[in-house]
């Protein structure tokens, strides 16, 4: 019995300390928004990595143990298909903004699979959300994926493919 009240004080003792991670900040005539979902390693360039100029850079996504953490929300609307761990970051409009994903894993007879690094440039529009994964079918690494979220006012939400800036690449030539 001691055994488990210490373990239910533990559980409340966690539940007061986590925070709900909701940024009230965002400014629709400067930034948009996008909600990068976990599981792959992901690395948000704020600008195009193959213009020659530093770049400032969010890490995103850390993997498989990113659904560890608990998620980064900053208000922005649910699709009825994304999954359970993600962030959300304000990020600058109009200017390009270059996705960067990786993915890896090991199967149980011991041999690794991995997509990427794989890198997609867009340029946001201001007050405008994404979404963005790596996009797999039938098993098959098909790229990063980026979403326009578009709600209607009427609590409906749907999403559109985004338009890019150019094809994906591996490396900037």
């Amino acid at each position: 019995m001691l055994k488990f009240s210490g373990i239910v004080f533990l559980l409340v003792l966690q539940g007061c300390t986590t925070s709900s991670g909701i940024q009230t900040a965002f400014d629709s005539a400067t930034q948009a928004r996008i909600r990068v979902f976990h599981g792959t390693a992901v690395y948000l360039y704020l600008g195009d990595v193959c213009d020659g100029n530093p770049q400032t850079v969010i890490h995103a996504g850390a993997g498989g143990f990113s659904y560890l953490k608990p998620n980064k929300k900053i208000g922005m609307p649910a699709t009825d298909d994304m999954p359970f761990s993600y962030h959300e970051y304000a990020i600058p409009a109009n200017k390009p903004l270059t996705i960067m994903m990786h993915w890896q894993a090991q199967k149980a007879n011991g041999v690794w699979e991995s997509c990427g690094p794989i890198y997609t440039n867009f340029t946001p529009k201001a007050g405008q959300d994404y979404d963005t994964s790596m996009s797999f079918h039938r098993g098959v690494c098909q790229g990063v994926k980026v979403r326009e979220i578009i709600s209607d006012g009427n609590n409906k939400v749907t999403t559109a493919v985004a338009p890019i800036n150019g094809l994906p690449f591996r490396q900037c030539s």
